[in-house]
């Protein structure tokens, strides 16, 4: 089997008063790259974090896909979203190089995709973008400040 886990007896897989089952997955989230630590098995380092709950515990764990899979006894379903979650950094990643972009009449870059119009900006020596939804006509714009392009 996996090296973490219920089988590896470490971090709260040996801890009294830590339920092993019945955990609740409520959210997966990216951190860009391993920095984070599993706060069950207290081992392994993990990108995507599975944010776990139980009803008998009182705290939210941070946990990997194989504790994760454990604790709410459904390994695929965990590292299916560990799937997902890899799918989407790669696409995010891939997004900037694909061909599709143009410069608007303003000279700035844009794409359309998927009903949605994105023009990056230059703000002072960082870039912004926007975010237009071609169904409503609402523009969004980004909160983040980017170094490049």
């Amino acid at each position: 089997m996996d090296k973490h886990g219920p089988r590896a007896g470490l971090g709260k897989w040996s801890q009294p008063g830590v339920p092993h089952k019945g955990w609740t997955c409520i959210n997966v989230e990216d951190l860009g790259s391993p920095d984070m630590r599993c706060e069950m098995c207290e081992a392994a380092d993990i990108r995507y974090v599975h944010f776990m709950t139980h009803p008998a515990y009182s705290q939210t764990l941070s946990c990997g896909a194989i504790c994760a899979g454990h604790m709410e006894e459904n390994l695929v379903a965990a590292q299916d979203r560990d799937k997902v979650m890899r799918s989407t950094a790669g696409k995010r990643k891939r997004f900037p190089s694909r061909s599709a972009w143009t410069l608007n009449s303003n000279g700035n870059p844009q794409i359309k995709t998927d009903g949605f119009r994105i023009t990056m900006f230059k703000r002072g020596i960082f870039w912004k973008g926007v975010v237009y939804n071609q169904r409503t006509g609402a523009s969004t714009f980004t909160r983040d400040r980017f170094n490049d392009l």
